[in-house]
Formats: structure tokens, C-alpha cells, sequence
């Protein structure tokens, strides 16, 4: 039996960027910058989401348990993006050039985290470890944690160099992730 388009995931983390985008434009949230990625880690990022989008159109969802539980996850993820954004307005009060407040008191890259979280969410919706593509997904998905490790590792460093001191305070103050220091 054929499935319908709309019942495959593939459309989904274009959702949750556009999603995301907008919760940026409504929120206002003018500080918020992405770091200069090198050319590679541009082509990584791009080939890395349309593979995904690819891979996803393999994967089918029902509505079930499992799609209700990605949807709570991409939920929060997207609250964790309002967060970030919110904390990235303009604060005429904090004249600090490093943002150490809301959400970024309990982790330096709450941004990158959303974006996982809501990957995960919608891994979770397809919920189906008899396909070989789902379990590919799950490789996937393990190789982007390493690959957005590594884009963290070289985020810092720039703002090490942009920020100097106040950064590598930031840094010492609060985790990298939420939970590790």
C-alpha cells in the first residue's frame, strides 16, 4: 500500500525551521548571529539537512503513541528556541556584549540544543526499528551530534577571540550543554 506524502516525514524539519524562523522575527531577536562558518561547514550543514529531508521521506508516521510523543519533543524544542531568542533581544539595561541571561545562564548553545531536540522529536515521530532507513536515521542523527560537537568547538573558539575574557568567564560560569560542565 502506498503511502501519501503527507504521512511521511520528510517535510517536517523544514516546518520546524520555517517554525523557527519566525519565532526569530516575532520575538525580535536582533543579537542573535550565526558564528562564520568556514565554506565546509556551510556544505556540511546544507548536504546534512537535505539528507535528512531525503532520508525522512522514507520514513513513515502513524498517529499514534510515538507521533504524539515527537510532537511533545519538537514542542519544547521550539520552547527552547523562543528562550534563546527571547534572551537575544535588545536589553538597553545589559550592556554586557556577551549574553549571560535567560536561557544562556544554563547553557552556552541552547540554540544548537533546540535544533536537536527537535530533530529527535521528529525521528521519534517515525517510530519504526523493523526499517533499515529508520535505523540509518538513528545513525544519522548521532553523526549530526558529532558533527554540531565539533561546529560548537569552533563556535567558541571564535567568540573566544571575539569577546576575549568576558567569554572565557561565560565559558567557566555555565555548561556547554545544559546538563555538562
Amino acid at each position: 500500500m502506498e503511502i501519501p506524502w503527507y504521512f511521511r516525514l520528510f517535510y517536517l524539519p523544514v516546518l520546524t525551521f520555517l517554525i523557527s524562523f519566525l519565532l526569530s522575527v516575532i520575538i525580535k531577536a536582533k543579537r542573535m548571529k550565526m558564528p562564520e562558518l568556514t565554506r565546509f561547514m556551510q556544505i556540511v550543514q546544507l548536504v546534512s539537512f537535505v539528507g535528512l529531508c531525503v532520508l525522512l521521506w522514507f520514513v513513515p508516521f502513524r498517529i499514534n503513541l510515538a507521533f504524539w510523543v515527537g510532537i511533545g519533543i519538537i514542542a519544547f524544542g521550539q520552547i527552547v528556541y523562543a528562550l534563546g531568542y527571547m534572551a537575544m533581544r535588545e536589553h538597553p539595561e545589559k550592556k554586557k556584549t556577551v549574553v549571560d541571561w535567560g536561557i544562556y545562564r544554563f547553557s552556552r548553545h541552547s540554540h544548537i540544543l533546540a535544533g536537536l531536540i527537535t530533530t529527535l522529536g521528529v525521528i521519534v515521530m517515525g517510530w519504526n526499528f523493523s526499517s533499515i532507513v529508520y535505523v540509518i536515521l538513528w545513525l544519522y542523527f548521532v553523526l549530526d551530534i558529532a558533527f554540531t560537537h565539533h561546529m560548537i568547538q569552533y563556535e567558541e573558539k571564535v567568540n573566544v577571540e571575539k569577546f576575549g575574557s568576558e567569554y572565557e568567564d561565560y565559558m567557566r560560569r555555565v555548561p556547554q550543554y545544559i546538563l555538562f560542565i
